[in-house]
C-alpha cells in the first residue's frame, strides 16, 4: 500500500473494493486523496451540523440528508457512495461530540 500513517477505514476502503477478492479497484494514492477529502469535509460539516441540529431541535440523523442534498451537487465531486460515507461520518463525528 503505502508509507503514509494515516489509517483509512474498512467502511471507506470498501467503496473502492471489488466483490471478489476484495481487490482496490483504484490506485492506493487515489483511494488516499479521496479518503483525506472526505474525512476533511465531514469534520468541516460539523459547526454546521450542529447548529442546525440546535436550532432545529433534531437529531444528527435528520440533519444529514439535508446537507447530503448539497453533496450531491456536481461542483462538490463526490460519488453518491462517498457522499454517503460523508454522511454517516458526519453522524459519528456529532454522537462523540467531536
Amino acid at each position: 500500500m503505502s508509507e503514509s500513517q494515516i489509517q483509512v477505514p474498512e467502511s471507506y476502503l470498501a467503496l473502492f473494493q471489488t466483490g471478489v477478492g476484495r481487490r482496490l479497484t483504484d490506485p492506493w494514492h487515489h483511494i488516499l486523496w479521496r479518503y483525506e477529502s472526505c474525512e476533511d469535509l465531514a469534520q468541516g460539516l460539523v459547526p454546521q451540523a450542529r447548529a442546525l441540529v440546535a436550532d432545529l431541535g433534531v437529531t444528527a440523523e435528520a440533519v444529514a440528508p439535508k446537507l447530503a442534498e448539497g453533496l450531491h451537487h456536481p461542483s462538490v465531486g463526490l460519488a453518491p457512495e462517498e457522499v454517503q460515507w460523508v454522511c454517516t461520518r458526519l453522524i459519528e463525528l456529532l454522537e462523540h461530540g467531536l
